[in-house]
C-alpha cells in the first residue's frame, strides 16, 4: 500500500472521476499535500472521500448536509465515544464482581 496516491488513482479506487475528486476538494475544504500542482492524497482522505460519496448516494443528503456530517465527527467525538464504550464495559465487569461476592 502508498503512502500518498495522485488525483487519478485516487478516483480510479473511488470510482469516480478525477475532476470530481478535485470538486470535493474545494467544496469540502479537505487539504491535500500539494507538490507544486500535483496532490498527494492519502488514504485517510481518501477514506473521507468515500464518506461523501456514499453519503450522497443514499440520497439522504445533499452535499451541504455531508459536508456538516463530515464535519461534525471530530477526533473528540471519536474519543469520547470510545471512553464511553470502555466505561460501560468496566460498569458491567464491576457490577457482575459484586453480584459474586
Amino acid at each position: 500500500m502508498k503512502l500518498y496516491y495522485k488525483t487519478s488513482e485516487a478516483a480510479e479506487i473511488l470510482g469516480i472521476e478525477d475532476h470530481t475528486v478535485r470538486y470535493y476538494e474545494k467544496e469540502f475544504k479537505l487539504n491535500f499535500i500539494r507538490h507544486g500542482r500535483d496532490r498527494k492524497i492519502t488514504m485517510k482522505d481518501i477514506e473521507k472521500l468515500r464518506t461523501i460519496i456514499d453519503e450522497k448516494a443514499k440520497g439522504n443528503l445533499t452535499l451541504k448536509g455531508a459536508y456538516r456530517k463530515l464535519n461534525t465527527k471530530t477526533d473528540f467525538n471519536k474519543k469520547k465515544n470510545s471512553l464511553k464504550t470502555k466505561l460501560l464495559t468496566i460498569r458491567e465487569f464491576l457490577v457482575e464482581l459484586n453480584s459474586e461476592l
